[in-house]
């Protein structure tokens, strides 16, 4: 496995990503966008380089880093300087995605970041073929800038724990204070939501573990909430987070659940 530092430029910047790579052309590409105030560095620390042992011989793992370490998400409430400056976020990820020329592309995110692939299904719909999503539920109607006219279904993985204290499960103001974001839904809702999108209509529900709701949707593209008990926001991997984000959890790991789901 070889881990570099590269570059692209885009927009009249070098925009840096990084990447965990065992072959020089994937099959499949994994795209791990980080949240607010991170980096792809910080992503990989703070994921305890989980998502870097889905690399293969096929699989090709990249960590891109937003601008101001935010992303231009898809939230009205969201004013962060990737917002008023402009960055085209979504054109920056298609150029780094073609770049690789992948068949199959995942993409996973946590909290701005997840808002951020939210963004990419409406603007740039095909683009990916999956996404992830942790601590990152669908924004009320009035709280978004586009538009999902566009919108083709796309199996959505999104998992978030019940004790977030940035992103509300059961929906409301997402943020801290001046970082307001917005509107959110609720967990729940924010899956019906895309389920409805994706035609996937016949629900069910499962119980893996303790403390751990799987919520199923399928007849079309499927949809899956994972919703852990009492966790707070973050990506569950085995590492000790700072207790401001809220409780982690040992009942599942992120990168696993996204192995399982998209069949890495």
């Amino acid at each position: 496995m070889t881990v570099a530092r590269r570059t692209l430029a885009h927009q009249g910047r070098e925009r840096r990503y990084i990447e965990v790579a065992h072959g020089a052309s994937p099959d499949t590409l994994v795209l791990f966008l980080h949240g607010s105030l991170q980096s792809g560095s910080v992503a990989r620390n703070f994921t305890a380089n989980t998502f870097d042992a889905l690399a293969s011989a096929t699989t090709t793992v990249v960590y891109p880093d937003g601008v101001g370490r935010h992303f231009n998400d898809l939230r009205r409430g969201f004013n962060e300087s990737a917002r008023t400056l402009g960055i085209d976020d979504v054109g920056f990820l298609t150029s780094l995605i073609d770049s690789y020329g992948a068949s199959r592309v995942i993409g996973c995110g946590f909290s701005n970041g997840g808002q951020m692939l939210l963004r990419m299904l409406f603007d740039a719909p095909a683009t990916l073929d999956g996404v992830a999503l942790f601590g990152s539920a669908m924004p009320a109607d009035d709280n978004l800038i586009c538009s999902p006219a566009n919108y083709v279904p796309t199996p959505i993985l999104s998992v978030q724990g019940t004790g977030d204290p940035i992103v509300p499960y059961h929906g409301g103001d997402a943020g801290i204070a001046e970082s307001n974001r917005g509107e959110t839904r609720s967990a729940p809702d924010s899956a019906r939501y895309l389920a409805e999108l994706n035609g996937a209509r016949s629900h069910s529900t499962t119980y893996p573990a303790q403390g751990v709701r799987v919520d199923t949707y399928t007849g079309g593209a499927p949809v899956e909430l994972w919703s852990v008990e009492g966790m707070g926001h973050l990506v569950p991997a085995p590492k000790q987070l700072d207790a401001r984000l809220g409780p982690g959890t040992d009942k599942v790991v992120g990168a696993e659940l996204v192995r399982d789901f998209f069949a890495l």
